[in-house]
């Protein structure tokens, strides 16, 4: 056997937004499981033979989905998407993955995703609210993702196929949305799901009976859980301090940019990060590390607007039009629009506030 060092895998692989290269994985594993040569598939996601290091790797959603497409022109099967979740387990999905597994209660594995879904993926926000008797499960896109069936029923179907294989129970949705569009044949999804199913919808979004959240887990121990929920716990914090040391980069040259009276677009604070010496780089190169921390532009622009007038309303007698036009708004009625939405008061009762002053009605 040879012991020359493996090959460095692609730069694409060491990408850090996307899903986790153990859930991507699946889709080679599924092939290799029909008797058909996988290296097409690892290819196309840039993994290597070995999933040594695979916490490490990231799979973008665009390779995921090109993936799952060469898979089924491979096995011929229009409904791919739907096979391959069928083979998602615990260890697809890492130490979250054996934490949820052995979770008490369907709340607690609920609650435990919504906290440290970016280790799953970084392109997808969840949200999840109960809404009367159901609840409910937006998927937000963080970047631009694939639009084909493919991906998305692979999306969906792994997350229900896995809460189905770890409660033990045929859970059923009373609706699931796509943003693609539908297959040639749609029944096979459609029996799979065992509910009504929308394409050609906004947004991935699903609802499901909120007495799911109480259902206990035949699987439940108590040990593994909080173990394998700490060791996920760590692995999330290091991503979030990286996270959080970006987002404070960003913002200060968000502000620095709003001092000189400039449009802080994402072009002129990458170039203010660079020439700050603080990295930056090329926009999309920001813009994947932001995405792959659950961020976005748009919300930190809007954070450091927001943090800059409050204080100016609060701490100093400026003309509520300056201030305006200082944290980027064009338009006077936009700006109180925007401190009602921060705050629930108008400009002028946040001043009196911070001034000690009753607040005028």
């Amino acid at each position: 056997m040879s012991n020359a060092a493996s090959p460095p895998p692609p730069s694409d692989a060491l990408a850090s937004a996307g899903f986790s290269a153990s859930f991507a994985r699946v889709v080679a594993d599924y092939v290799q499981a029909q008797d058909q040569d996988a290296q097409p598939i690892l290819d196309i996601l840039a993994l290597p033979a070995s999933p040594a290091h695979d916490e490490d790797r990231r799979v973008s959603a665009r390779r995921l989905s090109q993936a799952l497409a060469k898979a089924a022109h491979l096995l011929g099967d229009e409904h791919i998407g739907l096979h391959v979740a069928g083979l998602v387990r615990p260890t697809h999905l890492g130490s979250l993955g054996y934490a949820l597994m052995s979770c008490t209660v369907g709340g607690d594995g609920l609650a435990l995703f919504a906290q440290l879904q970016s280790l799953l993926c970084t392109e997808i926000r969840g949200h999840f609210n109960v809404v009367g008797p159901h609840l409910e499960a937006r998927h937000e896109a963080l970047s631009p993702l694939p639009d084909d069936y493919h991906f998305w029923s692979f999306f969906t179907a792994s997350r229900l196929g896995f809460a189905r294989w770890v409660s033990g129970r045929d859970l059923v949705p009373a609706l699931v949305e796509l943003p693609c569009e539908p297959p040639a044949n749609t029944r096979p999804f459609q029996v799979f799901t065992g509910g009504p199913v929308n394409f050609r919808a906004a947004q991935c979004r699903e609802l499901m009976p909120a007495d799911w959240l109480g259902w206990t887990n035949p699987n439940a121990d108590p040990p593994i859980h909080d173990l394998m929920s700490a060791m996920a716990r760590r692995q999330w914090q290091a991503r979030a301090q990286d996270a959080d040391a970006l987002k404070a980069q960003l913002q200060q040259a968000i502000l620095l940019a709003l001092d000189r009276g400039e449009s802080p677009t994402l072009e002129v604070v990458c170039a203010e990060l660079t020439s700050r010496g603080f990295g930056g780089g090329p926009v999309r190169h920001v813009q994947r590390q932001l995405a792959a921390q659950g961020l976005n532009f748009k919300g930190l622009l809007e954070s450091a607007r927001k943090e800059r007038a409050l204080m100016q309303l609060r701490l100093t007698g400026l003309p509520l039009a300056q201030i305006a036009a200082e944290a980027g708004y064009a338009e006077t009625s936009s700006f109180h629009r925007a401190v009602r939405r921060w705050t629930g008061m108008t400009p002028l009762a946040v001043r009196e506030a911070g001034m000690g002053r009753a607040p005028s009605p």
